[in-house]
Formats: C-alpha cells, sequence, structure tokens
C-alpha cells in the first residue's frame, strides 16, 4: 500500500502543470523540451492549454508555429507566427518563418510578407524585389459533345506574371477560343491583363481588364470587360466582394458577386469556397452558386472538385480569367482538377468538366451533354 502511495506522490509533479495555472517560467521550460526531443503533437497540446490560461511568450509561439509547419498546418504556423511578431516585430526569425508557412500554404500574400524579410534574408533566399517574369502559364482544353450542328471547341491560353515591387503584381495572357455551329466558325482571340495590389497583410485589391475580338462568320463582335474586386484574409478565412461589366455590340451584362473561403486545420489543408453572383442584364436577373472543395491528397499533389448551379450566359470567374460567353450557355457544370507540384518550380494540372448546355434561340428547352479535357503548366522562375 505504501509503494502505491509514494508513486503517486512521485508523480504529482508532472500532473501539476494540468492541475494548477502553469507559470510563464514553467511553460516554457517545458516547451523548450518538447522542442528539443521533437514532440511536436506534446508542445502545441502545452502551446494551447497554456495560452488559454494567458501565458505565453515570443518564444514558445516561435516554438509552436515551428511544430505546425513541420507537420504541414501552414495555417495555424502563420496564426502563431503572426502573434509571436506582436511580441517582437523586429524578430527575423519570426518574419522567415511567416514568409515560409505563406509560401507552402500558397496563400496570395507571400510576396508582401517576403518584403519585410531582412536583406540578409531575401540574398540568401534569392528573392528579387522587381521580377519582370515571375512566372509563366499554359492551358489547352478540348470540349466535345454529341450533337450534329456543334463541332468540338477548342481553347488555350499562354500568360506571363510579373512582380514590381512585393505589393504589385501584374498578370497578361493572350487566349483563343474556336467553335463551329451549323457549318458557321466562330473564332475569338482574347487579351487578358489582371492587375493586383496588397494593401496590408489583410487587405488586397484587384482588378482587371478582358478584351474579346469575336468573329463569327467573318463578322467581328468586340467586347470589354472590366472587373474589381476586394477581399480580407483572417488567417484561413478570405472574404472577397467583386463587380464586373461585360459589354459587347450587342448586350451589357453586370455581375456582382460574393466569395467566402476557408481551409480547415490539419496537414491535409482541406478547403472550401462557396460563391455566389448576380447576373443583371436587359431581359432581367439570374442567380449563379458555386461550391469548391479542395484537399491535399499526398505529398505534392492536390484534388479539387467544384460544382456550379445557374444559367452562365456571360459568367466570369478568377477575376475574369474565364468568360463563358458562348454561343450555347451551360446551365449546370461540374468537374475536378488535379494538381501536381514537381519540385519548387514546375505545377502540372489536369481538368474534367461536364457540362449541361442548353441550346440557344430555340423555341423549348433542349440541352445537350458536353465533356471537357483540359491540361496545363505553370513554370515559376
Amino acid at each position: 500500500m505504501h509503494k502505491y502511495i509514494l508513486i503517486v506522490f512521485l508523480c504529482l509533479p508532472f500532473c501539476s502543470f494540468s492541475q494548477d495555472k502553469p507559470d510563464l517560467q514553467k511553460a516554457d521550460s517545458l516547451s523548450y523540451q518538447y522542442f528539443l526531443k521533437g514532440d511536436w503533437k506534446a508542445l502545441i497540446k502545452l502551446t494551447k492549454e497554456a495560452y488559454n490560461h494567458d501565458i505565453t511568450s515570443k518564444f514558445m509561439l516561435q516554438r509552436a508555429g515551428y511544430a505546425y509547419f513541420v507537420t504541414g498546418d501552414y495555417y495555424s504556423a502563420i496564426n502563431q507566427y503572426e502573434k509571436a511578431l506582436k511580441f517582437d516585430s523586429s524578430d527575423n526569425i519570426t518574419r522567415e518563418y511567416l514568409y515560409y508557412s505563406n509560401l507552402y500554404a500558397g496563400s496570395a500574400y507571400t510576396r508582401y510578407y517576403a518584403g519585410n524579410l531582412s536583406q540578409e534574408a531575401a540574398n540568401r533566399l534569392k528573392i528579387n524585389t522587381i521580377k519582370p517574369v515571375e512566372s509563366f502559364d499554359t492551358e489547352m482544353a478540348v470540349k466535345s459533345n454529341k450533337i450534329q450542328t456543334r463541332s468540338k471547341q477548342l481553347y488555350y491560353r499562354f500568360g506571363v506574371n510579373s512582380e514590381f515591387g512585393y505589393r504589385v503584381s501584374l498578370y497578361q495572357a493572350y487566349s483563343y477560343f474556336e467553335e463551329t455551329i451549323s457549318n458557321v466558325l466562330t473564332q475569338q482571340p482574347e487579351y487578358l491583363a489582371i492587375l493586383s495590389l496588397t494593401l496590408s497583410p489583410v487587405w488586397r485589391v484587384k482588378t482587371s481588364y478582358h478584351r474579346l475580338y469575336t468573329n463569327l462568320a467573318n463578322k467581328k463582335y468586340p467586347g470589354n470587360f472590366g472587373f474589381i474586386g476586394i477581399s480580407s484574409q483572417l488567417n484561413r478565412f478570405n472574404l472577397e466582394a467583386n463587380a464586373s461589366v461585360l459589354k459587347s455590340s450587342t448586350s451589357t451584362t453586370r455581375q456582382i458577386g460574393l466569395q467566402a473561403r476557408v481551409v480547415l486545420p490539419g496537414s491535409q489543408n482541406i478547403y472550401f469556397t462557396s460563391s455566389v453572383a448576380g447576373m443583371i442584364e436587359s431581359n432581367g436577373f439570374r442567380a449563379i452558386f458555386s461550391q469548391t472543395a479542395g484537399l491535399k491528397l499526398i505529398k505534392n499533389l492536390w484534388g479539387e472538385g467544384i460544382i456550379t448551379l445557374g444559367n452562365l450566359k456571360n459568367y466570369s470567374t478568377y477575376g475574369g480569367l474565364y468568360i463563358y460567353n458562348a454561343y450555347d450557355p451551360s446551365v449546370f457544370r461540374t468537374g475536378g482538377s488535379l494538381i501536381y507540384m514537381l519540385g519548387k518550380h514546375l505545377s502540372i494540372i489536369g481538368n474534367f468538366t461536364f457540362d449541361q448546355q442548353e441550346l440557344a434561340n430555340t423555341t423549348q428547352n433542349s440541352y445537350y451533354y458536353q465533356y471537357s479535357y483540359s491540361g496545363g503548366l505553370k513554370w515559376k522562375l
């Protein structure tokens, strides 16, 4: 009996942290021990418990941030390093790991945090203030159906992204679309420019211009598209409001939209993006809803699925990157993508999309199915 009492007594010091309100010195010492051992699970648990008791320090937050980082939960790492930065805004270790965490999370704010690095770190990581060619990409898609009066559709795009400082980027692209309807050829070369400005770690503004050179049976129907959007990033939550106008020689379409995105905790980085858009035209108003879900399947391989409901006539996505102004509008769309990162520079993208198309200019509702296969590459210099 006395032996068991002695064992309980000897174990009491190890249980005291959770039983009593811990002090900073004890929590910091235990945090450092877990860090040296590489016991990331225990380190994260300890940091949460201490934080709930209003006990924390720059070093504890840095260690917890590193624990999340090495386990692949990059948004949780960002959260810890942002807290650590409040203790010491000039700490170069915190700044560097904030940059890395945003980089591996695929955050749009990565360049902003690159601008906060010390000159020594920027030189070591070979980060330039201005990059005339930061990356270039290409995409090609073929769409097929079983309607005799509708040919296959062809689409391709070549784009280049430039960085002007750490807060301003410009993406430019040339794309081409082609389709034959009842032996009448439609060709549409396009030019796109997207300008992005990061105002702070929270706010970002994007504006774009898209020029459409539609050629139908040797008759030209030019179109102009303008877009503006503002987004707010609160760690793993992102909210965006946007508005755009597409004006052609025959019609004007206005689009207003809201988008919300959340990344769940964990190393798989599961995310959901919901968006709703209102389309305003001379013949009335219609709504479009889109839902996207994605996750990291295995190392360097991501999967994404999407479903879109509503009449997509003249609908635009990704800041005007895609404008769906084909003759027959889609009324339902779903599909999936795989993105594989081959090293630090090359990303390979594959996509399949299923569309239900509505035949235009018919006296009754008639539909057919269309299947799209696309692939793309992105090379970061």
